[in-house]
């Protein structure tokens, strides 16, 4: 299993950084270039999240395994993450965009709030 840890600071540009380190990463894996394209949006929308909603530091952990790109973004918020039922100018997609780029995601609460993961096959 190849994994790469990230753990940022709560701040706006939090996204930016996660975005390009798992890009960085991700050259040197044997991912498809639509992969990469979507997993850098994935990483960036689930870092915001962390950073804007949980109020929180993230912590990005991406692995490949069997052919699988996992990445988890945790943060210290133990509310479920949720797909708005509108969005508009002021927000709402990033769920949708997320669910919308990967073939799996989920949550799970952790000892200090939760973990938000994706999965998509290479």
């Amino acid at each position: 299993m190849n994994e790469v840890r990230l753990a940022l600071e709560r701040s706006l540009q939090a996204p930016r950084t996660a975005r390009s380190a798992i890009g960085e990463w991700l050259t040197t894996q044997s991912c498809s270039q639509r992969v990469r394209e979507d997993s850098m949006v994935v990483v960036s929308e689930l870092v915001t999240n962390a950073v804007v909603h949980a109020r929180s530091e993230p912590l990005v952990v991406a692995t490949i395994d069997d052919g699988r790109l996992r990445i988890e973004v945790h943060d210290q918020d133990p509310s479920p993450p949720v797909i708005a039922p509108t969005a508009d100018a002021g927000g709402g997609f990033g769920m949708r965009i997320v669910d919308g780029l990967c073939d799996a995601w989920g949550w799970a609460a952790t000892d200090h709030g939760k973990r938000v993961w994706t999965e998509t096959r290479c």
